[in-house]
């Protein structure tokens, strides 16, 4: 089994966050795309980027990922090479999805490429959308409000709808004040 660093192949630390990594991504898929670069080994740089960038951006391969480049430059290589534990199998399947979705990317023209959904990483949200998220976590807020100042002689109902529309608004404010900051 070859090793591979997925941090070499996209010039990042270990430490990068995702950010860092679509943005790594992002400069050196541009670099290597077989339409925009015609060096002999660009559709394998650029199979190596996009294969990098599957394993990485995800949490749980990643995880998986860093366990096995530790074992390997820990010297255990025995151990890298023997390893048999169920994860791999989750490791393996992304990163043969990986290598099958490199290879219909290399295809496309560069500008088709550039004009993908991976690599345009964009969020799933407008700002028209995220503002109207906003506006409706507001209101779900005040609505819980009112539902409690109302709730005449069954408070407890009214404790319930405005916890409910309290989380309810509060995580769709925060989902508009996370995806506003990307």
């Amino acid at each position: 089994m070859e090793f591979i660093d997925y941090y070499k192949v996209l010039n990042i630390s270990e430490n990068a966050t995702l950010e860092e990594i679509k943005k790594a991504f992002r400069e050196l898929a541009k670099e290597y795309h077989p339409d925009k670069n015609k060096s002999i080994d660009a559709s394998q740089k650029f199979r190596d980027v996009f294969e990098a960038y599957e394993i990485l951006k995800d949490k749980i391969t990643k995880d998986i990922f860093d366990e096995r480049r530790r074992k390997f430059y820990n010297k255990q290589s025995a151990e890298f090479k023997n390893e048999k534990y169920t994860k791999s199998e989750t490791y393996e399947h992304v990163k043969k999805e990986a290598n099958k979705r490199a290879e219909y990317f290399s295809r496309m023209t560069f500008d088709d490429f550039i004009q993908s959904s991976i690599f345009m990483l964009k969020k799933a949200t407008s700002k028209f959308a995220l503002i109207l998220m906003f506006l409706f976590g507001l209101f779900m807020i005040f609505f819980g409000l009112f539902a409690l100042v109302n709730a005449n002689n069954n408070e407890g109902l009214g404790f319930l709808i405005m916890l409910f529309c309290f989380a309810f608004g509060g995580t769709l404010i925060y989902i508009v004040q996370n995806d506003w900051k990307k």
